[in-house]
């Protein structure tokens, strides 16, 4: 009784730390925003552009696919999820609060979708398990650097909570357990559900959609002549469509353009000779779709260990989850579609020959904890097999912790107190230290890396000034103090960028802070 009364109270423990670490890092993230590329920053102009009244039609891109049929983007409605929030704040971090806030209440989702699917176990052990998959989760350090720019701004961030809330809605509407009014409820969630998760993502755009049909037709094979799963199929495919109204409102002045280039390149891309691949290396890509999590998220690290520890523990906990797995088959299995739809999509494109980030695994991201929960839930091996079993598991889930937390550590202490890594309010209060009108150039004549101040000027602090890439005599230059290396921790940047140093000798410091130092260049 006493071990039972034990293994709950430390379930419930365990939550609160989820959530209280998970509060603590996701607004220090969003506080202390400081990551941003040329893409955010492309989205953050057209988000602004609807307090002007244009109203988004297109979302992100071009795709890094484009060159096979031409230019095409993503749909628009993270615009939508995002734009109240530029209400609060012109700040760049205003597209990272609504992915603080989905990322946050995706933990009660991973905890609740976890407890669902480890049926057949005794309570205080499913909760157990459940509260892990939940603080792991929220340790992972991924979550607040996935997305370009090593942020948690842009689109893709939000997959998980909207892939979660898919998979309960659905598994919710099998059980048939819903009276009729939450079951039509339900059925418009899970299109509206449906629309938002395509818009978020090109991986999720092809994938998506193709699971939701499969899981409409297997709906409707059960009990084929019910009108009322006719009608309720209908129901959700209907409030999809109704949602991208945007989209469909831009699609119609464009022609179908958009819509026709995503339809190509789906049909295309596999038999392309720019973007054909072979079995083998079809292969390769499932392979790493799958294991290359364990290095990339799990047990982040280049290292000869990271790369067998990931091996050996995202094998065994595949074979004992799938094998010895007794739980709610509906959830499992819808789990598993995705990941093969999305493995299956995965492999069609050549990832050497374009760009291949973290986020383009999220519909596959939370694989490795559900197989975890499933293998320490069911093992039924001999007492001493299971023991060795379960301290091996529990061993890697820790070391993964460890490293994930020092890694939120490094980040943390480079974004924090002085010396940091300069915020966006920083970058503010740098322009401010201009004269109105005047000139900013970048080191490297990159006008992308200028984006970003050219940005905060003009909503943030207005002082009309030009920002041309190639450095000139006249022209101001922002050089901050301290960057970040590979592992996030600190790093001191030379006192003047080593690509102006014909203008070393004789710039003048016109401002110096414990963050940045602002240059005017003179030759003379």
């Amino acid at each position: 009784m006493l071990q039972h009364i034990s293994l709950k109270k430390l379930s419930h423990i365990m939550m609160f730390l989820s959530l209280i670490w998970g509060i603590y890092i996701l607004s220090f993230v969003v506080i202390n925003f400081s990551d941003y590329s040329g893409d955010q920053i492309n989205d953050a102009y057209r988000i602004m552009a609807a307090w002007d009244g244009k109203w988004p039609t297109l979302g992100s891109g071009p795709t890094a696919w484009s060159g096979l049929v031409g230019e095409f983007y993503l749909p628009p409605l993270y615009y939508y999820l995002v734009f109240p929030f530029t209400a609060l704040t012109a700040d760049l971090s205003a597209q990272a609060m609504p992915n603080a806030l989905l990322t946050f209440f995706s933990i009660p989702l991973i905890i609740l979708t976890t407890y669902k699917l480890l049926e057949n176990v005794e309570h205080d052990k499913r909760l157990f398990l459940s509260a892990l998959a939940g603080f792991w989760y929220i340790c992972l350090f991924q979550n607040i650097v996935m997305s370009t720019g090593n942020s948690i701004a842009g689109n893709p961030v939000s997959i998980t909570f909207f892939l979660l809330c898919f998979v309960l809605l659905y598994t919710y509407q099998m059980e048939g357990k819903l009276s009729s009014k939450i079951e039509i409820l339900s059925w418009i969630a899970y299109g509206v559900v449906l629309a938002i998760i395509s818009n978020l993502h090109f991986s999720t755009l092809y994938v998506m959609p193709v699971v939701f049909i499969i899981t409409i037709i297997f709906y409707l094979s059960i009990n084929f002549r019910q009108k009322r799963r006719w009608m309720l199929s209908g129901v959700a495919a209907l409030s999809a469509i109704i949602a991208m109204t945007p989209y469909w409102v831009g699609e119609i002045g464009r022609n179908w353009i958009n819509t026709a280039r995503i339809i190509a390149v789906a049909t295309k891309s596999s038999g392309s000779e720019e973007y054909g691949t072979s079995l083998l290396s079809r292969f390769k890509a499932i392979f790493n779709g799958y294991f290359g999590l364990g290095q990339e998220v799990y047990f982040a690290g280049e290292s000869w260990k990271s790369g067998l520890i990931s091996l050996i523990f995202l094998s065994l906990i595949l074979g004992l989850g799938i094998i010895k797995f007794r739980g709610n088959r509906i959830l499992l299995n819808l789990l598993f579609l995705i990941w093969l739809v999305f493995l299956a999509a995965y492999s069609s494109t050549d990832m050497e020959k374009t760009y291949n980030p973290t986020f383009y695994k999220l519909l596959i991201y939370l694989a490795p904890i559900f197989f975890t929960v499933c293998s320490l839930a069911y093992l039924n091996f001999p007492k001493n097999i299971n023991s060795f079993i379960s301290v091996f598991i529990i061993a890697c889930i820790t070391i993964s912790i460890i490293i994930n937390l020092n890694l939120h550590f490094n980040y943390i202490s480079s974004r924090s107190g002085i010396p940091r890594i300069i915020s966006t309010r920083d970058v503010a209060d740098s322009l401010r230290n201009l004269p109105e009108k005047s000139t900013l150039c970048h080191p490297n004549g990159n006008y992308r890396n200028l984006r970003n101040y050219e940005y905060i000027d003009r909503y943030i602090t207005k002082r009309e000034l030009s920002f041309i890439a190639e450095c000139q005599t006249g022209f101001y230059i922002i050089h901050a103090k301290y960057k970040s290396l590979g592992n996030y921790k600190l790093k001191k940047n030379d006192n003047f960028p080593q690509g102006l140093a014909k203008y070393q000798e004789k710039s003048q410091i016109i401002v110096e802070t414990p963050l940045y130092y602002v240059y005017r260049l003179s030759d003379s």
